[in-house]
């Protein structure tokens, strides 16, 4: 083997792992589920201000979509590989985020149009409908945050 040629075969490499990364990212943050997600989130979180049957049937219903779609989302995808810490920590820190997003909200909504806690239109109604709409919104910036920690140097593809 000549030395052109190994450097040849890694050059290979290396470009395929990059487009490996770069449909990871593609795949992440497809349209459809990203708005399969957020209808998830709108019914998990509106319905914590329900009455207690409406309430467990409808958060079931609700946060059981936002997991199904990162759950068929994974076992569709055209590429698997294994996430790194950083990629985890993102993917955790992504849901942990939206929850204090909607506590906000949620404060806001007292604050400004002091509506009731509890029943149909309530502060985890309109709370959870600005956090959807934000999820939905914030999808291209959070694309790009998830593009540079998939993309930087060294990770594994």
């Amino acid at each position: 083997m000549h030395p052109r040629d190994a450097q040849s075969s890694l050059d290979d490499i290396r470009r395929l792992q990059d487009r490996t990364r770069e449909q990871v990212v593609r795949q992440g943050f497809a349209l459809p589920y990203v708005l399969l997600a957020a209808l998830g989130l709108l019914v998990g979180l509106a319905s914590i201000d329900l009455r207690n049957p409406w309430r467990t049937a409808a958060v079931l219903l609700g946060f059981g979509l936002f997991v199904a779609v990162g759950i068929v989302r994974e076992r569709r995808a055209l590429v698997r590989r294994k996430p790194t810490s950083p990629e985890w920590l993102f993917w955790v820190g992504l849901p942990a985020g939206l929850m204090l997003l909607f506590g906000a909200f949620r404060i806001a909504a007292w604050a400004l149009f002091s509506l009731p806690s509890h029943g149909l239109m309530s502060q985890g109604t309109i709370a959870a409908t600005a956090t959807a709409a934000t999820y939905v919104a914030m999808t291209p910036l959070t694309r790009r945050a998830f593009k540079k920690i998939v993309l930087r140097d060294g990770g594994r593809a």
